[in-house]
């Protein structure tokens, strides 16, 4: 049993705090585990206000201001047996130190990763969970997702000049940037829409930064100044973000030039959910776990390849075609460019780009531009064992599945080894690798109308994942 609980830091002592019970949540616990006491530690800190999920015992491991009676602990325990009702009693916790603060809250990090009842919700056996980190939570959070979760969107009217740079097109999405409209006309006809924003969990600005970067009213040297009016008239008109400081809000992206699109909004980068294809946490415009990556799919339409799924042709070691336009990708070259087992091919192959992918063990997904490309999704779509080589590049859906469990991940200071390092996998151990491939597929793949657990419902799971973010209210 988990119970939702509000910390608040108590004046200018982060070793004073108070603890506000809210009802029950089940909520992933790896995720918590890495990201919800990191922002705890740093709410302790700053001397700010959070939500977090707490199991209810771990509030009996710090000292109480006033001593517990008989009947308090009746009250526990009636507590501990059935949900609780409303938002209840404000109990106070204090701990000696900062330092003892500090301590309790690192501490949680280990114990919500591990289930109550002493089993953990990392099985040992791999085919249960197949390429989740949890395939028990994320069904359970799931189900919970799709009867619970509502979108508040932003209205555009037509007679709004730039209606154009909001507004959803009829047609099949297609091309590098196809998944920022997928999710758009996904979005739009799902039962997560509400028309009342009471009820809504989250809101969604639907300002296309690709499509505002092609008119040429704004352009690129405009894009960062249009976005800042659009999310100023947004907080103007609507009065919705101050709630949360915009933490429940969010905009999709999968243009590049999206890193740089709301530098002129601090509030956004700082507060809002981006979701977005370029997600390198290299850079301060992306913060992971607040911020969430989305891949980046170049559609292949018509059905699953039948060779996708079968190893016996693969008879390549591993695979690459494509510019030579980043550093990475020049050093793949020159190390494997002439291989007789690694094809590491500049421009377009002389034989179609499907045969290359079906006919490999390995397909490299290695940086360009930026740290994502379509090479990702079609390595899944084509069954092929995607080896990433995109230094800090924050993997979609990561908070859901366990890339090493499909993927091999290197370092662009290993390509040097990668021809050591892919032939010590063994036959077992890929048959393993390719039959996750081909579970996670399902998530690289948008579908009109959407289909369960696709790419779209996928990210709509991230964006609920993220519905107890913190709020941060910048001065």
């Amino acid at each position: 049993m988990l119970w939702f609980y509000t910390f608040m830091v108590s004046g200018n002592n982060p070793a004073e705090f108070t603890v506000k019970p809210r009802g029950t949540h089940n909520l992933q616990r790896e995720v918590l585990g890495y990201l919800e006491v990191e922002n705890m530690l740093w709410a302790v800190a700053e001397n700010r206000t959070m939500d977090v999920v707490l199991p209810r015992t771990r509030v009996d491991h710090v000292e109480e201001k006033d001593e517990e009676t008989e009947d308090d602990k009746e009250d526990a325990k009636e507590d501990d047996e059935e949900s609780v009702k409303g938002e209840g009693d404000l109990k106070q916790v204090k701990v000696a130190t900062s330092g003892d603060a500090i301590a309790f809250l690192e501490q949680l990090a280990g114990n919500l990763t591990r289930e109550d009842d002493g089993k953990g919700d990392n099985d040992d056996n791999d085919d249960d969970n197949g390429p989740y980190h949890s395939r028990r939570i994320f069904l359970s959070d799931y189900a919970e997702m799709k009867s619970a979760m509502r979108v508040f969107v932003y209205p555009v009217e037509r007679t709004d000049p730039f209606y154009n740079i909001f507004q959803v097109r009829a047609t099949t999405p297609g091309g590098n940037y196809a998944s920022e409209e997928y999710f758009k006309q996904a979005l739009l006809k799902s039962p997560f829409v509400t028309k009342d924003p009471a009820e809504a969990h989250f809101f969604y600005m639907p300002v296309s930064i690709t499509k505002a970067r092609l008119d040429r009213r704004v352009g690129v040297e405009g894009l960062q100044k249009f976005c800042r009016e659009y999310v100023t008239d947004v907080r103007a008109r609507w009065g919705y973000w101050n709630r949360s400081s915009g933490a429940d809000h969010f905009y999709l992206s999968c243009h590049s030039i999206a890193r740089s699109a709301m530098d002129f909004v601090p509030y956004v980068r700082r507060n809002a959910i981006q979701l977005l294809c370029p997600a390198s946490y290299f850079l301060p415009s992306y913060v992971s776990h607040k911020d969430a990556s989305v891949p980046q799919i170049w559609p292949r339409l018509g059905s699953t390849p039948k060779l996708a799924g079968h190893i016996s042709q693969r008879k390549r070691l591993a695979f690459f075609a494509g510019a030579l336009n980043s550093n990475v990708r020049i050093q793949l070259a020159e190390a494997w460019g002439n291989d007789e087992h690694i094809l590491v091919h500049r421009g377009k192959v002389p034989f179609p780009y499907s045969e290359g992918m079906l006919t490999s063990k390995f397909c490299l997904h290695a940086k360009g531009f930026e740290v994502n490309t379509a090479r990702l999704g079609d390595a899944m779509f084509y069954g092929c064992v995607p080896v990433v080589i995109a230094n800090h590049y924050d993997l979609p859906f990561n908070d859901v599945l366990d890339w090493s469990k499909f993927s091999i991940i290197l370092s662009s200071l290993d390509i040097p080894l990668l021809k050591e390092t892919l032939t010590a996998v063994t036959p077992a151990q890929y048959a393993k690798l390719h039959k996750h491939v081909m579970e996670a597929r399902v998530h690289f793949q948008w579908h009109t109308p959407p289909k369960e657990f696709d790419a779209f419902h996928t990210v709509m799971y991230e964006l609920w994942a993220r519905r107890h973010v913190m709020r941060h209210t910048l001065q």
